[in-house]
C-alpha cells in the first residue's frame, strides 16, 4: 500500500471516529436532528440550526427510518448500518474531500472487528477505557436534548426587532478621525507639544518622532469610535474639537500621546437587513439555551467535592 493511500484511509479513520463518537445515540433513532452540537460550543450550534429551514414531513421520516435500516455489511452476526456510511461520507465532504464509499465501508468493518477484540478482552471494565465511554455518552445524550430544545424554539420577529432597536441604541453617537504622536517618555512628548505651538506640522512631526506604527502615515489613526480606544486617550479625545490638539501629553499604557482630532461623524448604524435579522435570532437563541441550561443547573443538586 503506497503513502497517499495510507494517508487517505488515516484520513477516513479520523472522520470515522468523530462522527461514530459524535452521533451514535442520534444515528439509531433520531435521523431528522439537527447535526452533533458540542455543548461546549452551543453558539456554533444555534447559528447552525438557525440558518436550517423546513421540518420533515411524516413520509420523509419513514422513508428516512427505511433507508437507516439498511446494512452495508455483517461482522460476526453484527450488523453495520448504512447510516453510519452516510454519517462519515457527509463529514469527510464537508471538510473538502472526495469520500470514497467502499473504501468507508472496508474501515467501518475494521473498526468493528477491533471494537469486537476489545469487547472479547473485556477493555471496556478497564478504568480508563470506561470514563471515555461514560464521558462519549453523556456528551451524546447532552447533545441530543439540546437539538430537541431547538427544534421547538421559536423566536418570533417581534423579539428579534426589539433586540435590534436595543443594539441601535447602545451604538454611540459619534465616531472620531484623530491622529498622535505617541513617544516614550513625557520629557519627549512636551518637546513634541511646544513644536506644535511653535507652528510645527503635525503630520512631519508624527514622521520624525512617533515611535508607533502610524508615525509614517503622520500619526493617522482613521475612523473609529471612542470605546475602542483606551479611557484615557478617549477621554482627551472628547474634549478637543476639530483641528485642535492636546495641549498635555496623554498617559496609556503604552505610552505618551499627543493627540490631534481631525474629524468627527454620526457613527453609521446597520439596517435591518435580512443578514442583521440572522444574527440578532443566533444571538436571542443562544440567550435562550444559556437560561435553559441555568435553570436546569439551579433545579439539580450539585455537589463539587
Amino acid at each position: 500500500m503506497n503513502t497517499a493511500k495510507i494517508a487517505k484511509i488515516s484520513l477516513i479513520s479520523v472522520a470515522i471516529a468523530y462522527v461514530l463518537a459524535s452521533s451514535t445515540v442520534l444515528a439509531d433513532d433520531e435521523p431528522n436532528k439537527k447535526p452533533h452540537v458540542d455543548p461546549s460550543a452551543t453558539s456554533k450550534f444555534i447559528n447552525d440550526a438557525a440558518s436550517e429551514n423546513g421540518e420533515a414531513t411524516e413520509e420523509d421520516n419513514e422513508e428516512n427510518n427505511e433507508e437507516e435500516l439498511q446494512t452495508i455489511a455483517v461482522v460476526n452476526g453484527k450488523p453495520i448500518s448504512s447510516l453510519s456510511l452516510d454519517r462519515v461520507t457527509a463529514q469527510l465532504a464537508a471538510q473538502g474531500q472526495n469520500p470514497d464509499r467502499q473504501q468507508i465501508i472496508q474501515e467501518l468493518i475494521n473498526l468493528e472487528i477491533l471494537t469486537q477484540e476489545a469487547e472479547r478482552l473485556e477493555l471496556d471494565k478497564n478504568s480508563d477505557v470506561a470514563v471515555a465511554l461514560q464521558l462519549q455518552y453523556t456528551q451524546t445524550m447532552a447533545n441530543a436534548y439540546l437539538g430537541e430544545f431547538n427544534r421547538d424554539l421559536r423566536i418570533s420577529e417581534e423579539e428579534i426587532r426589539a433586540k435590534y432597536e436595543e443594539q441601535i441604541a447602545a451604538i454611540k453617537a459619534s465616531e472620531y478621525k484623530a491622529s498622535h504622536i505617541i513617544l516614550d517618555n513625557e520629557s519627549d512628548a512636551l518637546n513634541v507639544i511646544n513644536e506644535l505651538a511653535g507652528g510645527g506640522n503635525f503630520a512631519v512631526l508624527a514622521e520624525t518622532y512617533s515611535t508607533g506604527p502610524t508615525g509614517v502615515n503622520g500619526g493617522d489613526l482613521g475612523w473609529f469610535q471612542p470605546e475602542n480606544m483606551e479611557p484615557e486617550f478617549s477621554a482627551a479625545l472628547a474634549e478637543l474639537e476639530i483641528g485642535e490638539t492636546t495641549s498635555e501629553p496623554v498617559k496609556t499604557k503604552f505610552g505618551w500621546h499627543v493627540i490631534q482630532l481631525d474629524d468627527l461623524r454620526s457613527a453609521a448604524k446597520p439596517d435591518y437587513s435580512p443578514a442583521v435579522k440572522a444574527g440578532i435570532q443566533n444571538t436571542l437563541l443562544r440567550d435562550a439555551m444559556a437560561r435553559k441550561v441555568d435553570a436546569l443547573r439551579s433545579a439539580a443538586t450539585i455537589e463539587i467535592r
